[in-house]
């Protein structure tokens, strides 16, 4: 009888905890053999990552806590030495390396530094950067030590944590045709897509009325509504129900100038409850925004903050937003030194938050296409990487022949990722109660629909298994372990 080969080895496999946990990558799709001693673990199949462009990650909240379940069951139900492996390619090596040492933080307290000290000994090859949504080529590396110290933070701030957190509640508003929202600082700010004046499907996506959120806002605690994006709907259909809404609008594609900096913060600062903030995709100059709040309140850095905020928002932050988040970091550090009073030319920023704006209305396109960018200038000699990163920042802030910008575009490329059939081999998997088939753990097929078609609240609630609910992966959780999933903001 002839033997099969043996997997060869990408790499050094590394020591995640002693004796008992494992991780390395194989050169090719055979599965090692598990013995008396060691049993292996992959997910490459079973994890998904909804790219816009040539963005690969790093992996949602949900996959994360899906794959954090798994491994914790499997290090119940065995006694062995658990190998966790990945294929030798490199999106897939990273993502891997990302799930082990976010579970090492998570659930074991280690520090990102280290467990980046073992990581790293997994190399050569070296692990990819992860970059950013945008069109062209990418112009800012974010490395897994960045996204680590990103998850270390969460958990030490208690805006990650999984004894409460809700993955099919986060699948559910995250879909387009649910709302397309996520929590980024729990209780404090929400990241969405932008209201539409009616809701309706436009070039494929579901846009949404206010309306459809003041159930969930107010359940919530939203109290402030932060408009970035021209006006699509009226500012008072949000004031009129109660919420303080403020408009600080610059260009889609582009990044902030100081004073809507300054203006952002003192909003969230002041605000009496949790603040929803939106552009057109909810993703590039929203996420830009909140990673300057959060350097200024915790003191990360730009790239600890660009990290947490993919993970809970794919796509966030896109182009020259993420180097002038760099350029930014130290000056928003500067903000939050304590008793420092925010000034805009000397004089302290005051007034009445619910009556700022911008004059959204007047925003005109020039002759050839361009929004004139509102960025900081270069300086020094320029280089290659500067020509790329203009061309690039020109190429993200450009309409289409269509009048689509860089938010509408997103918006498409979401709605259909989001509902596109797989183009796998193996079947797909069906939850054994609802019957919906998933992709993959984490991406639910549905139908596109209008926004009023979701499923109502006791059909979602008959999903849950007497007390336990089927997750992805095949593991049960207890139902009180999760919040009730709510349909209510229609």
């Amino acid at each position: 009888m002839t033997s099969l080969p043996l997997p060869r080895q990408c790499g050094n496999m590394v020591e995640i905890l002693p004796d008992r946990l494992y991780f390395c990558s194989y050169d090719d799709n055979m599965r090692p053999k598990a013995d008396m001693q060691t049993s292996y673990l992959n997910v490459d199949s079973e994890v998904h990552y909804e790219s816009f462009y040539s963005d690969f990650g790093p992996l949602n909240l949900s996959v994360l806590y899906r794959f954090c379940k798994k491994l914790i069951s499997k290090l119940k139900l065995s006694k062995k030495r658990i190998v966790f492996y990945t294929s030798s390619a490199g999106q897939k090596r990273v993502n891997g390396a990302f799930l082990i040492g976010s579970f090492a933080i998570i659930f074991h307290n280690k520090s990102a530094e280290e467990v980046w000290s073992k990581l790293r000994l997994a190399q050569p090859p070296k692990y990819l950067a992860f970059r950013d949504a945008a069109m062209g080529p990418s112009t800012y590396d974010l490395l897994l030590p960045d996204v680590l110290r990103g998850v270390e933070t969460a958990v030490r701030f208690k805006w990650l944590d999984f004894s409460t957190f809700d993955p099919d509640e986060y699948e559910f508003y995250e879909r387009v045709e649910n709302g397309d929202f996520n929590w980024i600082l729990p209780g404090k700010i929400i990241s969405f897509c932008g209201p539409h004046n009616k809701s309706c499907i436009d070039n494929g996506y579901p846009y949404h009325a206010p309306e459809v959120y003041f159930d969930f806002f107010r359940r919530h605690n939203v109290t402030t509504i932060i408009r970035l994006n021209k006006k699509m709907y009226e500012a008072k259909r949000f004031t009129n129900a109660g919420f303080d809404h403020v408009d600080l609008f610059f260009v889609d594609g582009s990044t902030p100038s100081d004073t809507i900096v300054q203006r952002f913060i003192e909003v969230v600062d002041r605000s009496k409850g949790a603040v929803a903030i939106h552009c057109k995709a909810g993703l590039g100059r929203t996420g830009t925004l909140i990673a300057c709040w959060m350097m200024k309140e915790y003191r990360l850095t730009a790239a600890e903050c660009m990290g947490w905020i993919r993970i809970c928002r794919p796509g966030s932050i896109i182009g020259p937003q993420q180097q002038f988040l760099i350029e930014k970091q130290k000056w928003c550090w500067s903000l939050g030194d304590t008793g420092k009073t925010l000034e805009l030319n000397g004089k302290p920023l005051n007034g009445n938050l619910t009556h700022l704006a911008s004059k959204v209305d007047d925003i005109r396109l020039n002759h050839n296409g361009l929004l004139r960018p509102n960025s900081l200038p270069r300086r020094g000699r320029r280089s290659t990487d500067d020509a790329i990163a203009d061309a690039n920042a020109n190429l993200e802030m450009r309409v289409d022949a269509e009048g689509n910008s860089q938010g509408d575009r997103l918006l498409h490329i979401k709605a259909v990722k989001q509902h596109q059939l797989p183009r796998v081999s193996q079947p797909l998997s069906v939850h054994p109660t609802t019957g919906v088939m998933f992709t993959s753990p984490t991406t639910p097929v549905k139908p596109l629909a209008p926004p009023r078609s979701k499923p109502s609240a006791s059909a979602l609630h008959n999903a849950h298994i007497h007390g336990h609910r089927q997750l992805g992966f095949g593991e049960a959780l207890p139902a009180t372990k999760r919040r009730t999933v709510s349909t209510d903001a229609d």
